[in-house]
């Protein structure tokens, strides 16, 4: 005679037919899950990306305005607006460059050099247009 615990356990062992794998509920709430975790982890990392690019055109900024500091002990001034930053790329009287090449900022567009500066008016401006590509708008990167 099977008492009532062995019957039990002997259910519990019998695999199931018709319910083996998910519902498509189950399915889809998983996928759901899924998705909004990717949104999630996207938009951090397109944050971070954007907070990079700052970074790196300050730095670049910094970069090319210690080429321009070197430009002025060698040559005992900045280089006019009209030279621009091609100065410190190929420097007046057959000297050595300063600068191999000026890089373009992160959003791929030149710097705009100004000297002598508008807010710097005893060295020079040096700006990038930033992420909107507009100059003179908030998100613009300077050395000012």
């Amino acid at each position: 005679m099977k008492t009532e615990n062995q019957t039990t356990t002997q259910k519990r062992r019998r695999p199931r037919r018709g319910m083996s794998g998910l519902t498509l509920i189950e399915i889809l709430v998983v996928v759901t899950i899924l998705g909004i975790i990717a949104s999630i982890v996207g938009i951090q990392v397109a944050g971070q990306l954007e907070e990079a690019q700052v970074d790196t055109a300050k730095v670049q900024i910094s970069n090319i305005s210690d080429g321009l500091e070197l430009y002025r002990v060698k040559f005992n001034r900045y280089p006019s607006s009209a030279e621009g930053l091609n100065a410190l790329t190929s420097p007046p009287k057959g000297r050595k460059p300063i600068m191999e090449k000026i890089p373009k900022d992160p959003w791929d567009n030149d710097y705009i050099y100004v000297s002598p500066g508008q807010q710097n008016t005893s060295k020079f401006d040096l700006q990038s247009k930033g992420p909107d590509a507009v100059a003179d708008t908030d998100d613009d990167i300077t050395n000012w």
